[in-house]
């Protein structure tokens, strides 16, 4: 009979071992992956040209879209460091209130609304002045930089194209009661 209970202590043990193991595993296979897609290099706009085969007047209008994004592309990045370090001066003090944080987040999730923003408006502009081919190719391009072959798709990594645990709606995560449900109370602010 005790051999019996240390047979299955044994398998159990094992298989908790191998569990655990795996889980690792696909816990790093997932952040390399998160690594890789941030560390993704600007599309270089002399490799643009070339792949999409861009005439003068292509090229022209390129130019002078250029300038403009990038000015504010920069604008708001440098607002964006700027609200992150008050957020994480929010985060160091000693009794900070939750409603404070909150509201930072809320100021940094505004920015990053911008951010995608203004990066649709500059595709937006630029594929006008695209054949129907070019405009093919141009948004493959940027997905395939973006997001991997397929991952922004409706069946990319959780269900929205991103790329770490907790984002999308598996099992268990996301709101009680669906996406259209009302979210829980937060907690008391301290």
């Amino acid at each position: 009979m005790k051999r019996n209970w240390l047979i299955y202590l044994v398998i159990f043990s094992l298989a908790l071992n191998l569990g655990t193991i795996g889980t690792f595993a696909y816990l790093r296979h997932q952040d390399q992956a998160e690594k890789a897609a941030a560390a993704a290099p600007p599309l270089p706009l002399r490799s643009l040209w070339r792949q999409l085969n861009l005439d003068n007047s292509q090229r022209q209008a390129l130019h002078s879209l250029f300038p403009d994004h990038r000015r504010k592309v920069d604008q708001i990045r440098q607002e964006l460091a700027q609200k992150r370090q008050e957020l994480f001066n929010l985060i160091q003090g000693e009794s900070t209130p939750m409603s404070a944080i909150r509201a930072k987040i809320q100021e940094i999730s505004a920015l990053q609304g911008s951010l995608e923003e203004e990066m649709v408006q500059f595709m937006l502009a630029f594929k006008k002045t695209l054949t129907p081919q070019q405009q093919t190719a141009f948004l493959s391009k940027v997905e395939r930089h973006l997001c991997g072959p397929g991952a922004c798709g409706p069946m990319g990594p959780g269900f929205g194209g991103h790329r770490s645990m907790g984002h999308g709606m598996g099992p268990g995560l996301g709101t009680p009661g669906g996406p259209t449900a009302p979210m829980p109370p937060a907690g008391p602010d301290k």
